[in-house]
């Protein structure tokens, strides 16, 4: 009879249990192999722990902890229309959702694995990014990861063997499935909402309204919550939703740029001090401040630039500020003096915007611009951008020669020497911009460019790093030779700077090159330095500058160098030429200003973050970092509110 039963009715069971237990556990191992949390004390404490709740206070809303009974309730939802269809269909249906969750679910692993951050829509519509960046995605997956397929590997045979036996013929009749579909979905919803609705009662809707970091949302919804959200979100944003400000929001921004304008009025004795002369920034790829004038056996890692530090001003805490567009991030602070999105790239979603861009207001002065990428066009959508910034001219794949291959395109070195080919014919001033490539992860750069004795580290990525950045190095070594042969070296403000981090899990490694303590503030602080150098003409100002700053200053720097007025600019970034500390703002809401750094929680709260004291680097009383806090989230959320209503096209209309 029993057997008789589980026959009737048993494969049922089993395939739509062992679908959640699958996709469930899968979620699970997501959290573990992130080292984020999906259950605070693990699964068996999660229990413990609800039951204790719910024995001892009669509340259930220690169910509500962590992610598991939300992460079940978004499985019920994704999956109970299955329930509704007959027995063969069902069974096809569950495992073509199991292989599309976890296709996502290993995705979204890979992905965090160099982005600290979860896939999104607006990644997704960038996939056309992928295929060149091929080699860093293989190099990310792990051999463990295999255990998301062995399900896979097991039910499609099943599944076939029984379908073919005649087993999924069973027909249960159209009330019953429709009232085990219902109940799943009735079941699913409650155990979504309830958590959730927890959450906004406690700490309102903030975190869902504005999403300044997807990983926040990912702490409080799970990862299927997340997409869920994600997918609400951004057919809203691109269907739905005008992105539209009213106008005491449009007054309140205008409002902000016009006090930032009168702060930007100060004058100090670099200003002007580059007058009509010509400009060349390049973006170092993954470039980062912990290999400069440090050694590894006894060699130098980067003598050139340590050369180059000698006479220019150098910035040692100088941050990065890049989100998920990363090296278009860059770009973006640099040029735009606006910060990233906090989901996928400006200039693909927003590439026609009208930005206060250096290049535009340089060309504006006289300056004939040009930018230089050794890859294709259309990467990151830059001919598009590079237009509407106000380029004359963008060098890139085809336009230039052949040349030594380092990496997986032309070398740094032919690459900055035919830059430097190109700008020589332009009429005098110039703003060139070079985005350099070489030191691309995943650091695979051919064996003959691998001069630097790494020691311990060959063989390892750590090494791999470190030999591109060598070759890099001696590229702007080239560079620098090459201006003086030109006469150029002292009619140009020349300035280096880092785009991201360098993506790679070994925080020892990076301490010990850097020949800093291994401590929470140390590696926080190593982590998003990138190097800042500017060299003026005759070596002016030359020295080492300690305050902080970042990406976001650079145009407005640069600006001030020239002498060019920043009235009515509608840039966000500072000047680094003021004796002061900037504030510098991540993408997370984590930021430091000299006095304090502050590291935001995944989960977003304030009080969850750590405030570091920025003379000793020891942990202090989180209050001490909330002015700076609102400010920083003031900032982003100004810049974000810039960015989706294109609200400056109305504003330089004005001038």
């Amino acid at each position: 009879m029993i057997l008789q039963g589980f026959k009737r009715w048993g494969w049922d069971y089993f395939f739509y249990g062992a679908f959640l237990l699958a996709v469930f556990l899968k979620l699970y191992l997501f959290g573990a192999f992130s080292d984020t949390v999906f259950a605070r004390t693990g699964l068996v404490g999660f229990i413990k722990e609800s039951l204790s709740k719910l024995l001892n206070e009669g509340t259930i809303i220690g169910f509500y902890a962590g992610l598991t009974l939300i992460s079940v309730g978004a499985l019920l939802l994704v999956s109970f229309w299955t329930l509704f269809l007959k027995q063969s269909k069902r069974w096809i249906s569950l495992l073509i959702l199991n292989a599309v969750l976890t296709f996502l679910i290993v995705g979204d692993l890979i992905y965090y694995r160099y982005f600290n951050d979860l896939l999104s829509m607006t990644v997704l519509s960038q996939a056309n990014q992928v295929g060149a960046i091929s080699g860093s995605i293989l190099d990310l997956f792990q051999a463990k990861d295999i255990i998301f397929i062995l399900d896979l590997i097991v039910l499609i045979p099943l599944v076939i063997i029984l379908i073919k036996r005649g087993n999924g013929k069973l027909k249960a009749r159209m009330v019953t499935r429709g009232a085990l579909g219902l109940a799943a979905f009735v079941i699913g919803y409650l155990f979504v909402m309830s958590p959730i609705n927890e959450y906004t009662k406690k700490y309102g809707s903030a975190l869902f309204a504005s999403n300044w970091y997807n990983m926040a949302l990912y702490s409080q919804t799970g990862l299927l919550g997340f997409h869920g959200f994600d997918i609400y979100r951004y057919v809203n944003e691109a269907v739905f939703e005008q992105k539209k400000i009213s106008a005491k929001e449009s007054k309140v921004i205008e409002n902000w740029f016009n006090d930032h304008q009168k702060e930007m009025s100060n004058e100090t004795p670099f200003y002007g001090v580059a007058k009509d002369k010509n400009v060349i920034m390049i973006q170092l790829e993954a470039f980062q401040n912990f290999v400069i004038n440090q050694k590894i056996n006894g060699e130098e890692i980067t003598p050139n630039i340590n050369k180059l530090i000698n006479d220019s001003m150098y910035f040692p805490n100088f941050s990065l500020q890049t989100g998920q567009g990363r090296t278009s991030d860059a770009e973006f602070l640099a040029n735009a003096s606006l910060h990233p999105l906090y989901s996928g790239s400006v200039y693909v979603r927003y590439p026609s915007n009208t930005f206060d861009s250096l290049p535009g207001i340089l060309k504006q002065n006289g300056y004939e611009t040009a930018a230089f990428h050794a890859y294709k066009k259309s990467f990151w959508n830059r001919y598009v951008v590079y237009d509407n910034y106000g380029f004359d001219h963008f060098f890139g794949e085809g336009d230039f020669k052949e040349g030594e291959i380092a990496g997986w395109t032309l070398g740094d070195k032919p690459f900055m020497q035919q830059s430097v080919d190109e700008l020589v014919k332009m009429k005098k001033p110039f703003y060139g911009f070079m985005v350099a490539l070489t030191s691309h992860h995943p650091y695979n750069i051919q064996s003959k460019f691998r001069t630097l004795n790494v020691g311990e580290y060959e063989g390892s990525i750590v090494g791999d790093y470190l030999h591109s950045v060598h070759y890099v190095d001696e590229a702007v070594g080239m560079l620098v030779e090459r201006l003086k042969k030109e006469n150029l070296w002292d009619e140009t403000v020349l300035l280096l700077y880092g785009d991201h981090d360098y993506g790679v899990d070994n925080n020892e490694a990076m301490m010990k090159i850097a020949g800093e303590d291994f401590t929470p503030y140390n590696i926080e602080k190593t982590f998003h330095e990138v190097p800042l150098v500017i060299h003026l003409p005759n070596d002016e100002g030359k020295g080492v500058y300690e305050r902080t700053g970042g990406q976001l200053d650079l145009s407005p720097t640069i600006l001030h160098a020239l002498g060019v007025p920043f009235d009515d600019r509608y840039m966000m970034g500072g000047n680094l030429f003021e004796e002061k500390n900037q504030l510098v703002v991540q993408r997370d809401l984590s930021f430091t200003n000299g006095d304090y750094t502050y590291k935001s929680s995944v989960d977003g709260f304030f009080d969850k973050g750590t405030c570091f004291d920025g003379k000793t680097g020891k942990i202090t009383d989180i209050n001490l970092c909330k002015p700076a806090y609102d400010q920083a989230k003031k900032e982003l959320n100004i810049s974000d509110k810039v960015i989706f209503s294109n609200v400056l096209e109305k504003f330089m209309k004005k001038e």
